[in-house]
């Protein structure tokens, strides 16, 4: 009897052990933006913009004092509507397409360079081009394809569209349904296309030094992979069935070992 008390101390000792261990190590895998000192506030300048790109789709928006100074730059497309057996018309803004050249093609201005410029800088650019014509004028642009794609450990992978184009990280992820248990945290990896160029960004998502990464803001077209972790590799492999071999053998070994006891 003495000799099962003292197994099942060392066996308890043990398995309390492995599970401090354990949550301590799940915490430090799982846990987004961990910092030692809760206390700690980190202020990190917000410079974000983002900026136009070829092939980007823009809403833009016109207006002013002058209704007639402004009916030349006020371009609309015209769809059908029922409601309740009334056929409605609507008009819509039509959208204006960045082509190869980072050209659009803009009513009475013509051609006019936006890529490369941020949101802000081509609605400054495109009210003082409007002055000419135009009193006072206010332009309003809007990216209409704002996509980005979630591949691997997440819950819902695919191409995401979104209304707006100031998106972080930590947004994209939740918009994909959050990083699956099995998803590598400390190494997502955002594929990013500049000017011809394909750029890897790797970030750690228990690391508040996301805030500093150009990777943090997500871009159009951005492609956002996150890995398995061990316990997805660990699952994809033939060891988990030995392991559950073994596992099985310990215990009959120690069901064995405690009968035996109890006999003496």
């Amino acid at each position: 009897m003495k000799n099962i008390t003292i197994l099942a101390k060392l066996f308890a000792g043990i398995f309390f052990t492995l599970v401090g261990l354990t949550s301590c190590e799940v915490r430090e895998r799982l846990v987004y933006l961990q910092e030692s000192n809760l206390d700690t506030i980190q202020k990190v300048k917000n410079t974000y913009s983002p900026v136009l790109r070829v092939d980007d789709q823009l809403s833009i928006l016109v207006g002013g004092a002058d209704q007639e100074a402004l009916a030349a730059f006020q371009f609309y497309s015209t769809s059908s509507s029922t409601n309740n057996g009334q056929n409605l018309q609507l008009l819509t803004g039509i959208n204006y397409l960045i082509d190869i050249n980072g050209n659009i093609n803009f009513p009475v201005l013509g051609f006019v360079q936006l890529a490369g410029k941020t949101r802000l800088e081509a609605v400054k650019y495109l009210q003082e081009q409007l002055a000419q014509y135009v009193d006072n004028p206010v332009v309003n642009i809007e990216i209409k394809n704002f996509k980005f794609t979630v591949l691997g450990q997440v819950k819902s992978p695919g191409i995401h569209m979104v209304s707006t184009d100031r998106m972080t990280i930590l947004e994209a992820i939740g918009k994909a349904g959050d990083l699956q248990i099995t998803g590598l945290r400390n190494n997502v990896l955002v594929l990013r296309e500049i000017n011809g160029e394909r750029i890897e960004y790797r970030l750690d998502l228990t690391n508040k030094s996301i805030y500093n990464s150009p990777a943090f803001y997500i871009c159009q077209n951005d492609v956002i992979y996150v890995e398995p972790n061990f316990t997805a590799n660990f699952q994809g492999t033939n060891f988990q069935t030995y392991t559950q071999l073994g596992t099985t053998f310990v215990s009959i070994f120690l069901s064995m070992f405690t009968l035996i006891t109890l006999t003496k």
